[in-house]
């Protein structure tokens, strides 16, 4: 390492604990601001009870591969849960379906399904204690009658070809969100990572934006390349949040960048960093250990040795987890992911900023489970206001969600759109970013959120 003094808590500081814990923030294009002022098309629900909510939380997963209920005690290390999450105070959240490994056949649609069913049949053994919130009036009454309220989101891809017909097949099911981008590059959507197939967004990319628009769908920038980001920042009507991420710049004006420090940590200890990330690598980027061919693979025997094998990628997830002994202590404290809070009220405001822990298995965290939400909250108050402290840990959440859903247009156009979508993919060809386009992400936005 460059500078030998830099530990694994500076790094993991300086990247807001990373994956571990993530400070949700939100994007507007000129569009989306003009629609904001205008009021947007619902009149905003009213506010009832105190919300805590997670923008970004894997728990359905568990469920399906590992039979796990979360209403009932987990080990520590093993991952977000209900039960604490609750007791916790929590009372909305974004659950978010992980279709990892599922996009190399684009058997993703079929994934996805699988993970609705577990989901909803879950929440109706539950019904006592949570329910699906389809619009932010219901995740209101929901929480004030003392359960959870859960909107529906997935990561890492729900069709890898963008079918719009699916998109509103899984909004019927109550989809509300989407991160755009899968964390590899395999799709018609838009790159991801530092993926550069598209130049950022891919022109059926748009199509798909309008359409989660038109839906009143939440889109998520998470995991897309930077050019993908900006384009699409700039091609929604609506605004767009960054569920789980972490400010490049909390370490302040001529600090070091986030994945400088990240690299040269990685760079100094490569034994080290293959080992606490390889649960997480081999699950996400799982690939099967055999072929699939045409004329062999049709009877029901690959999905079948698919499934095991993703099965047993997960399970190596949600061992209880703990961190070497030292690396313990370099894990950051409250007050020090709250940084990432302060920052980015300092640069935007307070509307712009949310909670997106992505509380997973198989790696440390800001708080360790999902009991320590006070924890946060409290650091939270400690460097803002108390009105402020109220907008970050749930209704900056449930502003833009309301906004998103007060765009929807259930005009029965969808074929129309379907059309000149075709005709537009056959004449538009990817285009590199527009200078103004890089302007308009990294300039303060008029109303935005988590």
């Amino acid at each position: 390492m460059g500078n030998p003094k830099i530990t694994r808590r500076d790094a993991l500081r300086g990247l807001g604990a990373g994956a571990l814990a993530a400070a949700g923030s939100s994007l507007t294009s000129p569009a989306a601001a003009a629609e904001s002022e205008r009021g947007g098309r619902c009149k905003p629900s009213k506010r009832k009870g105190r919300i805590l909510m997670d923008g970004h939380v894997h728990v359905t997963n568990k469920t399906f591969w590992l039979g796990i209920d979360t209403w009932e005690p987990s080990p520590t290390g093993t991952g977000w849960d209900y039960l604490r999450a609750r007791r916790a105070g929590v009372n909305v959240i974004i659950e978010n379906f992980g279709t990892y490994g599922y996009w190399n056949y684009n058997t993703t649609p079929k994934h996805m399904l699988r993970m609705f069913e577990t989901f909803h049949r879950f929440a109706e053994k539950h019904s006592d204690k949570m329910a699906v919130a389809l619009s932010v009036e219901q995740a209101r009454e929901i929480a004030e009658s003392g359960r959870m309220a859960v909107f529906l989101s997935c990561e890492s891809g729900w069709d890898m070809e963008g079918d719009l017909d699916v998109l509103r097949a899984f909004y019927r099911l109550g989809l509300r969100a989407i991160q755009f981008s899968s964390q590899t590059a395999f799709n018609a959507l838009a790159d991801a990572g530092g993926g550069t197939h598209w130049n950022g967004l891919s022109p059926h990319g748009r199509a798909v934006i309008e359409e989660m628009n038109a839906l009143g769908m939440l889109i998520d920038i998470t995991h897309a390349s930077a050019d993908a980001m900006r384009q699409i920042i700039d091609a929604s009507t609506m605004p767009v949040v960054a569920s789980h991420v972490a400010a490049a710049a909390v370490s302040g004006a001529g600090g070091i960048s986030d994945d400088i420090i990240i690299r040269m940590w990685a760079a100094a200890n490569p034994a080290r960093a293959a080992a606490l990330s390889k649960p997480i690598t081999d699950m996400v980027g799982y690939r099967p250990s055999f072929s699939r061919t045409p004329d062999e693979s049709n009877w029901g025997g690959f999905i079948a040795r698919f499934d095991q094998e993703s099965r047993d990628r997960t399970a190596a997830v949600f061992v209880p987890y703990v961190d070497p002994p030292d690396a313990a202590a370099a894990v950051p404290t409250p007050d020090e992911w709250a940084q990432q809070v302060d920052h980015v009220i300092r640069l935007v405001g307070p509307e712009h900023i949310g909670i997106g822990l992505d509380m997973f298995g198989g790696r440390s965290g800001v708080p360790a489970d999902a009991s320590g939400y006070p924890l946060l909250v409290d650091a939270i108050g400690r460097v803002t206001t108390p009105k402020n402290v109220e907008l970050a840990i749930g209704e900056n959440w449930l502003r833009v969600l309301e906004q998103v859903q007060g765009g929807r247009c259930d005009d029965g156009r969808e074929h129309d759109r379907d059309e000149r979508h075709r005709e537009g993919i056959r004449e538009q060809k990817a285009a590199p970013v527009a200078p103004h386009a890089h302007a308009a992400a990294g300039a303060p936005h008029g109303s935005c959120c988590c």
